[in-house]
């Protein structure tokens, strides 16, 4: 299988400092654990698509925390197809001749997405069901 080249593995991924906290209690720490998202990057990845959904990008604040790098975008190699796709429709062709502008791009609708994507997991019993339920009503 081909490898896809990865333009963004230089860039820094980060989450708004409150997200980052809230969000600790629903990352899986072990196989066994049921938490509704295995890695920081798959729930990042959620409230990014809850933030392009609603069109809304809301810039990050200065004390955004880091979670990983670009380079985790390659362990999932269609992430970088769906992220330039995202940025061509949002942003037009230009915005992929910066990986720091695309990577911006995604984390301001990530940003967006947090608020909503946290709430619907906040106080569940089954929060991957709640959230579940609620992908499928924003995607109708």
């Amino acid at each position: 299988m081909a490898t896809i080249a990865n333009p963004y593995a230089s860039q820094d991924l980060y989450i708004a400092s409150p997200h980052h906290e809230r969000l600790r209690d629903f990352v899986s720490r072990s196989p066994q654990d049921h938490r509704p998202f295995q890695r920081q990057v798959d729930a990042w990845w959620a409230a990014l698509a809850i933030g392009a959904r609603q069109k809304v990008k809301t810039p990050l604040p200065q004390d955004a925390v880091k979670f990983n790098d670009g380079r985790i975008l390659a362990a999932d190699p269609w992430r970088i197809i769906h992220l330039e796709l995202l940025a061509l429709a949002a942003e037009g062709p230009e915005i992929l001749d910066s990986p720091a502008e695309v990577i911006r791009m995604a984390s301001e609708f990530a940003n967006t997405g947090f608020p909503e994507l946290l709430d619907r997991l906040v106080g569940q019993v089954e929060p991957t069901l709640n959230l579940m339920v609620r992908l499928e009503e924003l995607r109708q």
